[in-house]
């Protein structure tokens, strides 16, 4: 029961995080703000994971997971509401931050949970039940918001996630009763403080990145060094903290080794899958000529492909490991970018559309054994620690995938325009490239995959005396 609620927790608040995009035209409209302005709505959201995500193995530790969740899906709903009754763009600002909180809480919880319930011999077959609903949301996001932006206003997006966000608080609150053994751990202001600005900076430096010229308020080449040299600080501090077993994000998960090949064969896959599914129904749109509600339709068969392959995927895993799937699942995924890196408008439909089925079967053969094996061998301890890095490493391969994609588009695009060629069909050749770029961060995930082990290691990493 707790897993489930969880899994439906986590659906629901990706869900949130994935409709907003198209609305922004409508907000922007409604609410009289330029696109500058309107992009904060999500650029704020990432901002605000990445912020709140570190500190999620400390909470974790001080207190009962039944605490950890209601705490987590009752500012989701506050969130809900003051989004729903937001008289203009300040309030409505607030409520998609106050969400965030939330999300960031709830996404590193359900993790924390599945590795720490259920026997390692289960352990790929439940986590696949978690890939499934952090995948399908993101393609069922732009349908479902599309179906309701045709028919209603903007606050209707945020009426129709609230009986799900109340439904699983009511829920969780009264079912979730797992007990845990707890630390008194306290919280150290300075490691707040550095995560704060460290990650908030690199996924304001990134997301910044992608946007047009001109929009970010802060150069994004000075907000990623800044962030980058404030993390590189926050580690250092956390290295230190460990020592009397006092850290606000442990680093000791990364000297496991498979955990540290998961994580970097983990952000170097999740560059070109972020930067593929965001790019797609962009060009879908403006160089193949589909509506709003066509390009989400289009990925709705892709969110179908993860929960079939995910399936599978966990109980094969259980048998074999994470080396055979995760290298096979790269293989078939660096041939799916590169096929894409060669259609563009003319080529028969079936094309593209078989030539993204086959990048999202590669995505599904590593979501889940790149999260199992990487979780799987840390004890109680480190496991929500290592729970919090990964899903910040989520955070940050998100916004460098769609910031190096979108990036590689614009530049080709414009130099292909001030040459003579039609916009749409100079985007298109912009996303060849870019898809090619993410050919070559899928294979290096390939690369680094083959260190991974072949079966699945039972037991944790043991921790040091302090």
């Amino acid at each position: 029961m707790t897993i489930s609620v969880l899994v439906v927790s986590t659906f629901t608040v990706i869900l949130n995080e994935m409709m907003m995009a198209v609305a922004l035209p409508r907000v922007m409209v409604d609410l009289d703000v330029p696109a500058s302005t309107a992009q904060w709505l999500t650029t704020a959201y990432m901002l605000t994971m990445a912020i709140v995500i570190p500190a999620t193995g400390f909470l974790t530790e001080r207190y009962q997971m039944h605490t950890v969740f209601t705490l987590a899906m009752t500012l989701f709903t506050v969130g809900t509401t003051v989004a729903i009754i937001a008289p203009g763009f300040g309030a409505l600002l607030v409520g998609r931050i106050i969400q965030a909180v939330g999300t960031a809480i709830v996404l590193p919880l359900s993790y924390t949970a599945m590795s720490s319930l259920v026997p390692a011999s289960r352990r790929g077959s439940v986590m696949a039940m978690n890939i499934v609903a952090t995948s399908a949301a993101p393609a069922l996001g732009p349908v479902f918001s599309g179906l309701i932006l045709s028919r209603f206003d903007w606050p209707w997006l945020f009426i129709a996630i609230l009986p799900l966000a109340v439904g699983t608080l009511i829920l969780g609150n009264s079912m979730i009763r797992v007990a845990s053994v707890l630390r008194k751990v306290s919280l150290d202001p300075l490691s707040i403080a550095l995560s704060a600005v460290g990650f908030a900076g690199l996924v304001y430096g990134l997301a910044s990145l992608g946007e047009s010229a001109g929009h970010a308020v802060v150069s994004p080449w000075l907000s990623m060094l800044v962030g980058a040299v404030v993390v590189a600080t926050f580690v250092v501090r956390q290295l230190h903290l460990q020592k009397a077993d006092r850290a606000q994000l442990d680093m000791r998960p990364f000297a496991a080794r498979t955990f540290s090949v998961s994580a970097f064969t983990m952000l170097c896959f999740m560059i070109a899958c972020f930067g593929m599914m965001t790019l797609m129904p962009v060009i879908l749109q403006t160089s193949y000529g589909f509506t709003a509600v066509q390009a989400g339709l289009f990925m709705v068969p892709g969110g179908a492909t993860i929960a079939i392959v995910s399936a599978v995927v966990g109980r094969v895993y259980d048998r074999v490991g994470a080396r055979p799937l995760v290298v096979t699942g790269a293989v078939v995924d660096a041939a799916g970018l590169y096929a894409l890196s060669t259609l563009a408008p003319g080529t028969p439909m079936g094309f593209l559309v078989g030539a993204f089925l086959v990048t999202i079967v590669g995505q599904a053969m590593m979501w889940t054994p790149l999260f199992a094996a990487s979780l799987g061998v840390l004890d109680k301890h480190l496991l929500p620690h290592g729970s919090a890095i990964v899903n910040t490493l989520q955070q940050l391969a998100g916004a460098a995938g769609i910031a190096i994609m979108f990036s590689i588009m614009s530049t080709t695009s414009e130099a292909l325009v001030a040459g003579g060629e039609a916009v749409g069909q100079a985007m298109a050749h912009g996303a060849q490239q870019a898809y090619l770029v993410g050919c070559v961060f899928v294979i290096l995930s390939l690369v680094t995959a083959l260190f991974l082990p072949r079966r699945p290691i039972p037991g944790g990493v043991p921790l040091p005396a302090h």
